[in-house]
């Protein structure tokens, strides 16, 4: 099961139907995760990761009035990542590594909404962790964009290749190209 990197009319209602699913396997399973609760946490941070506040910002260097107001199934989706987060947050310190990543990608753009800022520092802790024991490329650079977007040092967290070459990171420029929205990359 795979996320398809587009948010539209059932994402919200798909992404609530999981957290339900979720929601009782952690209930029935006192927190012990299985081969079902890996892919749908992984499906919740895929949607978490392409609704997060750098795709938001990338996506707003290209309209005039306000992109969520325009894009309602986007706004559905970010009104509920506190809900999100509750349904991935059983899941942060599961003995099954694949589940505790998983679950950590979405917590840590859920995290994002202003309701959530008194679990980013426990989320610090673990994108650390992350990083010290994680290969892979966007995995890391999430966690080090949330790490540094948070305020926290991310000094010898970095490997060489983490440089930014993110093109949701507000700061970035476009991966190729001159990073003129007329002239984009692909």
């Amino acid at each position: 099961m795979q996320h398809q990197n587009t948010i539209h009319e059932a994402t919200a209602p798909v992404a609530l139907y999981v957290a339900a699913v979720l929601g009782r396997r952690a209930e029935h399973r006192r927190g012990a995760a299985d081969r079902v609760s890996a892919p749908l946490l992984g499906l919740l941070a895929g949607i978490a990761y392409d609704s997060d506040d750098a795709c938001v910002a990338a996506h707003q260097r290209y309209f005039e009035e306000d992109f969520l107001e325009g894009y309602p199934p986007m706004a559905a989706v970010r009104a509920l990542r506190p809900l999100l987060f509750q349904a991935v947050a059983p899941f942060l310190d599961d003995p099954d590594t694949a589940v505790a990543e998983n679950a950590l990608r979405a917590a840590l753009a859920f995290a994002e909404h202003p309701d959530l800022a008194a679990h980013r520092d426990g989320l610090a802790d673990r994108a650390r962790r992350l990083l010290l024991l994680c290969d892979t490329r966007w995995r890391r650079w999430q966690a080090l964009d949330a790490l540094t977007a948070w305020g926290h040092d991310t000094t010898g967290l970095a490997r060489p290749g983490d440089d930014d070459r993110n093109p949701y990171v507000t700061s970035s420029s476009w991966p190729r190209g001159d990073g003129d929205p007329d002239n984009p990359p692909f």
